[in-house]
């Protein structure tokens, strides 16, 4: 949940963040409560936000992979967060979009593996460009 930790950045370049997650509304209740998340989360139980995006179901070596697994050690360890119970599809990977109003997309960014998160400064400054162009 790397973006909730810059929601106020985000929130000063008039941005509202969302997660969409796997499972039903009570998967979602749960993990704001556990994670202590401030966002909206929504709840996709079968998946059809994670195909309409174009996010990929991953191999086992994009799952498990040595790149995965050595930068989930060390985001685990930094952000003191432990994977939880897995709901839904383990091997769905996952993305970050921005949608504009009008529904296009101006940025986006499909994981090619499980530790493939953009850099908060990246997605910020591809928000504040989207934003100057409304």
């Amino acid at each position: 949940m790397q973006l909730h930790r810059d929601r106020k950045k985000f929130e000063e370049a008039g941005v509202r963040l969302a997660v969409i997650g796997q499972g039903q509304p009570e998967h979602a209740r749960h993990f704001r409560e556990q994670l202590k998340v401030d966002l909206p989360i929504y709840a996709s139980g079968d998946r059809e936000a994670y195909r309409a995006a174009g996010t990929k179901v991953g191999t086992l070596g994009e799952l498990l992979g040595p790149r995965s697994v050595m930068k989930g050690i060390r985001r685990s360890a930094s952000d003191r967060v432990v994977q939880g119970r897995i709901v839904g599809h383990a091997a769905q990977l996952g993305g970050v979009l921005i949608v504009k109003p009008d529904g296009s997309i101006p940025y986006g960014h499909l994981a090619d593996d499980a530790s493939d998160n953009p850099p908060n400064d990246e997605v910020l400054a591809a928000a504040r460009t989207a934003a100057s162009r409304a």
